[in-house]
């Protein structure tokens, strides 16, 4: 139904060159601000990527990054979805485990590392929001791409 009042919305357009009926420009104002709003969410991604991709400069190794990631991952999922939902919080203690073995600094700097990835997730959101759906996709993405240099058997270690 509504792309049929969208078409006649365009034959009233090209009929009635004069001047533009209610309807037309009512779905010309719809697609706008449609429009609009897309254009504002990928600027927002955009944005989010490169403000990942620069902090991502300051970590020491991939595994620390990884655990920085889960730990704004985690934030931003206990703020959308509440505390009860510990999902990033037990990837990242099972990674960990896994990565530190029994070098107890290590797993110290990996949790510092979570922790100041959730405290800087914190810094910038107080209530979920679109902008926290923005930046829970470029962290998703950045901990992709994280994984995947993990993953490779040729990275430099």
């Amino acid at each position: 139904m509504k792309w049929l009042m969208t078409f006649l919305a365009f034959s009233i357009v090209a009929v009635a060159p004069t001047g533009l009926s209610a309807t037309a420009q009512d779905a010309m104002t719809e697609r706008e601000k449609i429009a609009a709003a897309k254009k504002a969410a990928l600027k927002a991604r955009e944005e989010a990527e490169l403000r990942v991709e620069a902090d991502m400069v300051t970590m020491n190794n991939l595994v620390e990054a990884l655990a920085k990631n889960l730990g704004q991952m985690h934030y931003l999922r206990t703020l959308c979805f509440g505390d009860v939902d510990q999902k990033w919080r037990d990837l990242a203690a099972e990674m960990m485990d896994i990565e530190s073995g029994a070098d107890t600094e290590e797993k110290r700097q990996l949790i510092r590392a979570f922790n100041a990835g959730y405290y800087q997730e914190e810094g910038r959101h107080s209530e979920c929001s679109r902008a926290v759906s923005a930046d829970a996709a470029a962290l998703a993405e950045n901990g992709r791409h994280i994984s995947t240099m993990l993953a490779d058997p040729y990275r430099e270690r």
